[in-house]
């Protein structure tokens, strides 16, 4: 029982030795004043959105989906691993506190980011009710016990261990709180509260009931928290080797013309190997199209010159950053070594594939700018000026930072 109980306590040492281990790294770069200015610019532009708004604004609406959605998103951080299936599974009777601690932890960690969210919104509030900042302690207190209702509910439903079920708790989970949040803000009557409470009530007593005698879904419980590592490491990755990264493959058979321009040949070997991993990589590929198409949707969204220089010119930055790793994505293969090819061509392929992409993307977030209604001539400005920063990233910032 001892063993079990330092279990945990050794498993979150560990969790967070990787976490500082990797974060020295992440928080000592240029990617620190990138997010630092990013943030700057985007409390300047809500704090005049802030300003703009009337008594008639739908807080209530607004508020309830934006914190509904933070409540209902309660990763539980049970901090297991592949080998527990095997090792742990026989003694899991003896493991209700381990996974307690999993559970206060959880609660600790998304309570910060609760903290954070809501503090986001209250100017929007005091804006719009004139009820002053004094409310932010109450409305905390009724995140923090929602939190560990949504926390204590998704445990019992992992139980189920139906995927359909997890997926559907996930959306009434959703709706609930955003419902009772909605009636919380707007001052509704305490009948239609309670009304909530009541029905929230019933669905963890029930899934209490129904799962008390039921065991752990290990299996997804590992997944899920092998999936969440993942994600860390490919963050992380940008800024340091990860040797516990593990990238995903896929064929994009679709994806093959685009190789047609590659010509066959000695200086072409590594150009088509970069081609072929860009393509292929969900790590890579995944993470261009992602920037693309956020860039695409916060560049229609915005008004402003500026608002939408400074995001295309922060995409376009983040995109030729977080692709920089892919230059030495194969340097563990033992084959490319025998490449009877200098590396001299590495670089330089490496190069003109990020050029390649950089350019579409510049010719892509001019054309959103322009489509969205702006003038032809703030869309030429967005160009050139990610145009000249993609030239500063291809000829300056990526080689020295290859080289480093």
């Amino acid at each position: 029982m001892k063993s079990i109980e330092n279990l945990w306590k050794t498993r979150l040492q560990l969790y967070f030795h990787d976490l500082r281990r990797y974060t020295r790294y992440i928080f000592n770069d240029h990617l620190l004043f990138v997010l630092i200015f990013g943030l700057g610019a985007a409390l300047y532009y809500y704090n005049g959105w802030i300003k703009t708004l009337h008594k008639d604004f739908p807080i209530g609406i607004v508020m309830g989906v934006i914190l509904g959605l933070t409540l209902a998103i309660s990763p539980i951080h049970t901090l297991l691993k592949e080998a527990d299936k095997v090792f742990l599974i026989s003694i899991e009777t003896k493991m209700r506190s381990y996974f307690q601690k999993a559970l206060r932890f959880s609660f600790s960690f998304q309570a910060y980011i609760l903290i954070l969210v809501l503090a986001a919104c209250m100017p929007m509030y005091v804006k719009v009710t004139g009820e002053g900042f004094k409310r932010f302690f109450l409305l905390l207190l009724i995140l923090f016990a929602l939190k560990i209702w949504n926390l204590l509910l998704h445990w019992f439903v992992l139980k189920v261990q139906d995927q359909n079920t997890v997926l559907w708790d996930w959306l009434i989970r959703f709706v609930l709180n955003t419902v009772l949040l909605f009636f919380i803000i707007e001052g509704a009557k305490i009948l239609y509260i309670m009304v909530i409470l009541v029905i929230m009530v019933g669905l963890l007593a029930y899934f209490y009931h129904i799962t008390k005698e039921k065991t752990v879904y290990w299996d997804l419980l590992i997944e899920r928290e092998q999936r969440r590592m993942m994600s860390f490491y490919r963050f992380a990755n940008l800024f340091a080797d990860v040797p516990e990264l593990k990238g995903r493959v896929k064929r994009r058979k679709w994806l093959d013309p685009v190789l047609a321009g590659i010509r066959f040949g000695k200086d072409s070997t590594y150009q088509y190997l970069f081609a072929r991993t860009f393509l292929r990589t969900s790590q890579y590929f995944g993470l261009y199209m992602r920037l693309t198409i956020i860039g695409i949707i916060l560049l229609i969204v915005s008004s402003q010159l500026y608002l939408s220089l400074i995001l295309a010119l922060l995409f376009i930055y983040l995109t030729g950053f977080q692709m920089i790793p892919m230059v030495a994505y194969h340097d563990l293969k033992i084959w490319i070594h025998l490449y009877p090819v200098s590396n001299v061509y590495k670089e330089k392929a490496f190069i003109k594939l990020l050029s390649i992409c950089l350019y579409v993307q510049s010719v892509i977030f001019s054309l959103a700018v322009c489509i969205k209604g702006v003038n032809w001539e703030h869309g030429f400005i967005v160009f050139v000026s990610s145009i000249v920063l993609s030239l500063i990233l291809i000829k300056w910032y990526v080689p020295s930072r290859i080289r480093k």
